[in-house]
């Protein structure tokens, strides 16, 4: 694979990089996509032909980045949920949502936060619709997750890392 070249911030307004260098901190959103997608439906005639479906859904999301260059990052939003009822599972859907951000301005203090806070806040409503399109083809109700204070959630890692009981990885469960 090729070296990714580290895209050139814009601001929209004329589209230099020294404007957006005269206007303090900048992101850049220069594409989103589909990393990876997996729907697994096991009972799917079962589900189909019964009525009363009441699954227990769990869902588990984490928010993992790497630079692509100096300034350059790929933000992924992974999400997996899956519905159990009566220790059966019913579905699993699993998605990889990504983004290639460019960050300009920014302290290095505030690179991390703004990526697994802000950059998965954009990309949220898209693997929402995603994971809420594969259910509904997949013969459920749409999954339908709720919004995801990423902010707090990245505080309670940080708070729960600096005690010792959480790895690197930013998860939680709905």
């Amino acid at each position: 694979m090729t070296d990714t070249p580290d895209p050139q911030p814009t601001n929209g307004a004329n589209g230099s990089a020294e404007d957006s260098a005269e206007n303090g901190p900048f992101i850049h959103a220069h594409a989103q996509y589909i990393k990876d997608l997996s729907f697994e439906n096991p009972l799917a005639i079962e589900v189909v032909t019964s009525e009363g479906i009441d699954p227990q859904v769990n869902l588990n999301c984490s928010v993992e980045h790497t630079q692509l260059g100096e300034t350059a990052y790929e933000v992924v939003l992974s999400m997996e949920g899956r519905a159990v009822q009566d220790d059966k599972t019913l579905f699993l859907v699993a998605v990889d949502y990504a983004g290639m951000f460019t960050l300009a301005n920014v302290p290095e203090e505030h690179i991390d936060p703004l990526l697994k806070i802000h950059c998965a806040t954009l990309l949220f409503p898209f693997a929402r619709a995603i994971i809420a399109n594969i259910t509904r083809e997949g013969g459920y109700p749409p999954l339908l997750i709720d919004v995801i204070d990423f902010s707090q959630l990245y505080q309670g890692l940080r708070n729960a890392a600096e005690d010792g009981e959480a790895d690197e990885t930013d998860e939680t469960q709905a």
